[in-house]
């Protein structure tokens, strides 16, 4: 809904904004939502399986499956607001500077390195602990089975084995692939390319698509 209106806006702005300048910001923007609906949504819904299943129901492999998938999910939850906020100002004409880019992106407080991003994350992630368990006992039991493997019982197989078959493990090491090697959409798109511009267009068809799909009614 937000692209279609964004990108009506622009043509009733006078003077116009630039047109490769407009062009980028419709990447940016199909990055995003591409980014929240093929990885955030997924990864939310793999760390929430995980955390709402019990501290007594995790192995040491699911629980820091669950911890990843949290830190992934709201690494890109950041970086996809950016993209938004960065695509919807390109549509419009309106520059967001870098510095309110990097803020999005935690950037400005890690220089982009992994290393020092990772603290942020687990900080990060054990707020989204709380907001999912609703308990800080619970949140703790998780903390502990990351290191303290809890006795094997029914329920610990059943989770595992429930956990390890659910088709966003595979999301998961998407993500974490992206995280490590794929550049960031702005540093990404900065130099113009056709071949960059179809595949930000690819993923954002396939992210609509799979949205469609998850949000159709019931028959």
């Amino acid at each position: 809904m937000l692209l279609p209106l964004a990108l009506a806006v622009r043509w009733a702005i006078k003077p116009r904004p630039d047109t490769l300048q407009v062009a980028q910001g419709i990447l940016r923007f199909c990055a995003g939502f591409a980014k929240a609906a093929l990885l955030v949504i997924p990864l939310w819904h793999l760390s929430s399986m995980i955390l709402r299943g019990g501290a007594e129901s995790l192995t040491v492999g699911v629980a820091w499956i669950g911890l990843l998938a949290l830190m992934l999910g709201l690494h890109f939850v950041c970086t996809s607001a950016g993209d938004l906020v960065a695509g919807l100002g390109g549509m419009l004409g309106w520059k967001v500077s870098d510095e309110v880019q990097e803020i999005f992106t935690l950037r400005r407080f890690t220089r982009g390195k992994h290393i020092r991003l990772l603290p942020f994350l687990a900080i990060l992630a054990l707020f989204g602990m709380l907001l999912q368990t609703l308990s800080p006992t619970e949140s703790w039991g998780h903390l502990k089975a990351l290191f303290v493997a809890p006795p094997k019982t029914i329920a610990t197989a059943f989770q595992e084995a429930r956990v390890w078959s659910d088709y966003h493990v595979v999301t998961m090491l998407g993500a974490l692939a992206c995280f490590i090697g794929v550049p960031h959409s702005r540093d990404f798109l900065r130099v113009p390319a056709p071949w960059k511009a179809v595949f930000c267009l690819v993923f954002f068809v396939l992210a609509v698509a799979i949205q469609w799909t998850r949000n159709a009614p019931m028959s």
